[in-house]
C-alpha cells in the first residue's frame, strides 16, 4: 500500500484491520479495527480527516478526498462503501450503504441505517433522516428500512470484516485477487469464516 505524509501527518491503521496493498492513503486518514479497505482505493486526506470506523468494508476503486477544511470524511460503523462511490466530504452514521457509482459532495449528514442506490449523487449540505433509501441524481427519498434491515446491514459488514480478517491470517502474503478462483471459493467455504 501507498502511505504518504502530508503537512506533517501520516496514515494511522489499526493493526487489526485489512488494507490493500493496491490502496493508496495521504495525509490524515484513521483507519479502525476491523475495517477493510479493498484494491485501488484512493483515500486523501489532505485538507481536513478522513476517519474509517469498526467494521466497515471500503470496495475497490472507492476515492475519498477532502477538498477543503470543511470537507471531513467520518464513516460510521458497519458502513459499506460500493466500488466506484466518491466521497467529497460527509458525516456517516452507522450501519450506512452506499451503493456503486455513488457521488457525495461536502458537507453531508447521512443518518443511521441508511442506503443510497447507486448511481445516485447527494448535493452539498444534504442532511439524510435515518434509515432513509435514497436515489437519483440528485437523491430523493423512495422508502424507509425497517429496524431488521439495518440489522442485516450489521451482519453484512460482519461478514466481510471476518472474511478479510481470515484471508489476511491464513494467507499474509497473499490478497484474494491473486488467488486461482477454485481456491479462493475453498477458502470461503471453510467453516470458520
Amino acid at each position: 500500500m501507498v502511505l504518504l505524509e502530508y503537512n506533517g501527518r501520516s496514515p494511522t491503521i489499526s493493526n487489526n484491520c485489512y488494507v490493500s496493498p493496491l490502496a493508496t492513503l495521504i495525509g490524515d486518514v484513521t483507519i479502525h479495527d476491523n475495517a477493510i479497505i479493498w484494491p485501488g482505493c484512493i483515500i486523501r486526506a489532505e485538507n481536513s480527516k478522513i476517519n474509517i470506523s469498526e467494521y466497515t468494508t471500503i470496495f475497490n476503486g472507492v476515492m475519498m478526498f477532502t477538498r477543503s477544511q470543511k470537507s471531513s470524511i467520518n464513516i460510521g460503523r458497519y458502513c459499506i462503501i460500493e466500488s466506484g462511490v466518491t466521497l467529497l466530504g460527509c458525516f456517516m452514521e452507522d450501519y450506512v450503504q452506499i451503493m456503486e457509482g455513488t457521488l457525495i459532495y461536502e458537507e453531508c449528514s447521512i443518518g443511521e441505517g441508511s442506503v443510497i442506490v447507486k448511481n445516485s449523487q447527494v448535493p452539498p449540505g444534504l442532511v439524510i433522516p435515518a434509515r432513509s433509501v435514497l436515489r437519483g441524481i440528485p437523491v430523493e427519498p423512495i422508502r424507509e428500512q425497517s429496524r431488521n434491515e439495518v440489522l442485516k446491514q450489521k451482519d453484512r459488514a460482519e461478514h466481510y470484516s471476518e472474511l478479510f480478517m481470515k484471508i489476511k491470517e491464513q494467507l499474509p502474503n497473499a490478497q484474494s485477487y491473486l488467488l486461482t478462483l477454485p481456491d479462493f471459493v475453498k477458502l470461503l467455504l471453510k467453516k470458520e469464516i
